[in-house]
């Protein structure tokens, strides 16, 4: 963490600076390639991604999920557009199971576009006390998940997805599921702005903040349970392939919070005005720094991401290939988990490229930018 500051004029001075940085780099010809920016040399996103597919039974999905948020008043005008990131990043998910894991996406990403930390200093008083109590009761939630009679739908809602997922998996899976996601909605519903937490976080405690703010940990543990292939953890923990297998979900973790915090960003800062985002954590450190400087050095850090992580791919195919001989139902079992990792590695770029989540007709990323249809005659 960075020496004491006067936080509160910090963060004003580098949201103005920020914001006027992106109204000039906007009225210029020059777009940025997202693609160009963080991609190593050695990775080749069409190559990558040239057997990926989506979910088959996608359209099916998206409306039995449409009716549950209605039913329970938490379908967003944009719920179509983020509820596909799981049919991206689990193709091969048993259709019970995909279900229950976008019902909780769904009241996800309600309770983020809602009361997420760069919207919930936008809500008056009355509603941000509202929104605490009931956030207090669902980061709260214990193995046995009840809840209060006087609690609202959106908590019958959760509960009634958490049973889905306790019913469906082994009591351990849950014990370290339920416990990332109760800390994530205990964390991420509150102003997340360096302002009201006092003080500016430096580049790697945000980074490992971040991935818990978007729920990513949690829903790296959806690879086991999206088609039942849950890894025996006792028996990892006595080889290497542990402590590397571990790294490698902490690593995709972080490719996926910090990828997104560039494609959010004209979402998140310029038009939130939210400091909780990558590029202006780093602009914070960096008192003065230009927006394409504090770009260059998010994009440097997604780049080292991405390095390590195809490095880490091929370490951990390797120690499975290895132990083969002597745990043949553990290595199938964890060859078929690897190409899960694959999966959201691949889910986490094509689906950022094809939702209309962060879209506009303007944008400083090519990525992002909405194709002009042509008008016919």
């Amino acid at each position: 963490m960075k020496p004491e500051r006067n936080v509160q004029a910090v963060a004003y001075a580098t949201m103005q600076r920020i914001q006027s940085d992106y109204t000039e780099l906007l009225s210029s010809s020059s777009k940025f390639s997202l693609q160009k920016l963080f991609t190593p040399d050695q990775l080749k996103w069409e190559e990558f991604c040239k057997e990926f597919y989506p979910h088959p039974q996608s359209d099916e999905l998206k409306k039995i999920v449409q009716y549950f948020g209605q039913d329970f008043g938490i379908w967003l005008p944009n719920a179509k557009q983020h509820i596909t990131c799981a049919l991206f990043l689990y193709p091969t998910a048993h259709f019970d199971r995909m279900l229950t894991m976008m019902k909780n996406l769904v009241i996800g990403f309600y309770l983020n576009d809602v009361m997420g930390r760069d919207t919930f200093r936008l809500l008056d008083r009355q509603r941000q006390e509202e929104s605490r109590k009931m956030i207090h009761n669902m980061a709260g939630l214990q193995e046995d998940l009840q809840i209060s009679s006087h609690a609202n739908r959106i908590e019958w809602a959760n509960a009634e997805i958490l049973r889905q997922f306790r019913e469906s998996s082994p009591q351990e899976w849950f014990r370290k599921f339920l416990r990332l996601y109760c800390h994530h909605i205990g964390i991420t519903h509150t102003d997340g702005n360096v302002e009201a937490q006092g003080r500016i976080p430096g580049v790697l405690e945000y980074m490992e903040r971040r991935c818990h703010l978007g729920g990513v940990h949690h829903i790296m543990h959806w690879i086991e349970y999206s088609d039942e292939q849950f890894l025996d953890w006792g028996l990892l923990k006595t080889t290497r392939l542990s402590r590397d297998l571990k790294r490698l979900h902490w690593v995709t973790a972080a490719f996926a919070g910090m990828s997104n915090d560039l494609f959010s960003f004209e979402k998140e800062v310029i038009d939130c005005g939210a400091d909780s985002n990558l590029v202006m954590i780093i602009a914070l450190n960096k008192p003065g720094i230009s927006l394409k400087e504090a770009i260059r050095k998010a994009s440097d850090v997604i780049r080292h991401l991405l390095i390590e992580l195809l490095s880490l791919m091929d370490t951990v195919k390797r120690e499975i290939e290895a132990m083969a001989n002597l745990h043949p139902a553990m290595s199938q079992r964890l060859t078929t988990h690897l190409g899960g990792v694959v999966r959201c590695v691949q889910a986490i770029w094509t689906w950022h490229c094809h939702s209309k989540r962060y879209k506009r007709e303007h944008s400083i990323w090519k990525e992002t930018t909405l194709a002009v249809e042509a008008v016919p005659a």
